[in-house]
């Protein structure tokens, strides 16, 4: 038999035959090296030349139909990556993580830079001074539920800005218009506010009462800590 060192320095360079594999007989594509590594790829982790040499000396691949210089079947190299991926022999392809795809970078760098730059220069409405209608409280970073409802605003504006086709009017149609109505409308947290002064909700809008339920009613039904990481 040629020598295997031999035989794989023969094969044939690119440019000096077909890229895609000979046919054989017509009953399958025999590949080169180059083919195999290449077809592998697609499937699992890449793996080179000089790698596929050990495995093919180690008996971990399917066998070459000949050394000079060494082909394989595309049938049977197909048929086997399924069974070297579960047997461990190649090692899957990575998934995508959070780590590995960035996240876009934020425009405005806080709510408060979002609500004073961007949210109170374009949204304008006539406003009460004695808080019976629509009204706006200069401070409205006092009131918790205008945080929350303002922050998750921004956070939803800087997603869909992305969306340069329909984004803007989702955002409009879905948040804006929904959460602004709430704020500055009669019953809101700035009900006892005026555009001049802040009124303290926590003393003139009252928690609602709330018992206790039974244990059993609404069990913890996150995963149990763990003593060592308290995790």
């Amino acid at each position: 038999m040629t020598d295997l060192k031999d035989a794989w320095d023969n094969e044939r360079r690119p440019g000096t035959g077909s890229d895609l594999g000979d046919q054989r007989d017509g009953t399958g594509f025999v590949l080169t090296v180059t083919e195999v590594v290449a077809l592998v790829a697609e499937h699992a982790q890449p793996v080179s030349a000089n790698r596929w040499r050990s495995m093919v000396m180690a008996g971990e691949t399917p066998a070459p139909l000949g050394w000079e210089p060494p082909r394989w079947d595309f049938t049977i190299v197909e048929a086997w990556i399924p069974q070297a991926l579960e047997s461990g022999v190649l090692q899957p392809l990575a998934k995508a993580t959070s780590d590995q795809v960035p996240e876009p970078e934020l425009f405005f760098g806080s709510t408060e830079q979002w609500v004073t730059r961007f949210l109170l220069p374009i949204y304008r409405r006539q406003l009460s001074d004695n808080g019976d209608k629509s009204t706006w409280c200069p401070e409205w970073w006092k009131h918790a539920e205008a945080v929350i409802r303002l922050e998750a605003l921004w956070r939803a504006w800087e997603h869909l800005r992305l969306d340069g086709r329909t984004g803007m009017s989702v955002w409009l149609k879905d948040h804006l218009d929904h959460h602004l109505p709430v704020l500055t409308g009669s019953g809101g947290p700035f009900t006892n506010c005026t555009v001049k002064s802040h009124a303290d909700d926590l003393v003139l809008l009252k928690q609602f009462p709330a018992t206790a339920a039974p244990a059993e009613y609404f069990p913890d039904v996150r995963p149990p800590k763990t003593e060592a990481t308290g995790k």
